[in-house]
């Protein structure tokens, strides 16, 4: 890099949703082969990158008590950029967190996938994408995924992606959980429940009704295999979940959980969301849009 003339970059990175997500028995590696379906949606994360001599993070808004150091998914996406490109910038990364921690929406994910781009575009190190998406998956397998956005098929460990493109625009409706789910407490008890598993069920039917734009027939096929080890572990979540079947045209548990999303129209997301946040006072009623961007550039300076 030459004298340095960008000196500060802030990018946003969306949460997501999983329309499906089939789960396979563990592999040899440790990871369950998934077939799943990913929305991008418009509740973003933000990383503002700027020019430091070592590499440092701040977090605010929702998660700001979450740990700063070498542990956190932004200083390994940063680390591993250094790494990759044998470079010793540094950098500051103020993280502005929208996405529930621990929800089963990869805010994680989304900081990652912010970050490497930030980074790309502050130290200016000309990376592709795939590049970038190819590191990510090195630290979690949805980083890909938010870094392209959008709706797209994931298989392997989910970081294998196959964009699909939607026919129509939906509207969600999210429950968070102020008591979070832990990812491999989850997994564990799937294994435990379901011994015999093989290879994780296909997602083709339903990847074809996202291209349409039947919302209720895309409704009736949302499907995630670790609702029932979450349920087992969360019993609560199961009665949040019976209680809304009549609400929207589908509702299913976000990846591991405890996030629950609802699919619904658009123009009845603020009504709806009002009734929720009635009959659920304990809960963060959350409203978003998909399909959205992946991380971008907002501001470059």
């Amino acid at each position: 890099m030459n004298e340095v003339s960008v000196h500060r970059v802030v990018v946003s990175a969306p949460a997501k949703v999983n329309l499906a997500l089939r789960v396979g028995a563990k592999r040899e590696d440790g990871f369950h082969p998934l077939d799943t379906v990913f929305e991008a949606l418009d509740l973003f994360d933000d990383v503002e990158a700027t020019v430091a001599d070592e590499l440092s993070m701040e977090i605010e808004g929702i998660g700001s008590d979450l740990p700063t150091d070498d542990s956190n998914l932004v200083m390994k996406a940063a680390r591993l950029l250094q790494e990759f490109t044998g470079t010793n910038f540094g950098a500051h990364m103020k993280v502005t967190k929208r996405i529930p921690v621990a929800g089963g929406m990869a805010g994680g994910s989304a900081d990652a996938a912010a970050t490497l781009v930030a980074l790309n575009a502050l130290w200016e190190l000309n990376l592709t994408k795939e590049q970038l998406s190819e590191l990510g998956a090195q630290l979690g397998s949805d980083i890909p995924f938010a870094l392209f956005g959008l709706v797209a098929r994931g298989t392997s460990r989910g970081e294998a992606l196959e964009a699909v493109k939607p026919g129509a625009l939906h509207g969600w409706i999210l429950l968070t959980n102020p008591v979070g789910l832990s990812t491999p407490s989850v997994f564990r008890k799937f294994d435990e429940l379901s011994p015999d598993a093989g290879q994780p069920a296909s997602t083709e039917d339903l990847c074809e009704a996202v291209k349409g734009d039947d919302i209720a027939y895309l409704g009736s096929l949302l499907v995630n295999d670790l609702e029932a080890p979450a349920f087992a572990l969360r019993p609560d979540l199961a009665e949040i979940i019976i209680a809304l079947q009549t609400v929207g045209y589908g509702v299913v548990l976000s990846g591991s959980g405890p996030t629950i999303a609802v699919l619904c129209d658009i123009e009845k997301l603020e009504v709806l969301k009002a009734e929720l946040a009635n009959a659920f006072p304990e809960l963060m009623i959350v409203t978003a849009v998909g399909p959205a961007a992946g991380a971008h550039i907002r501001q470059r300076s």
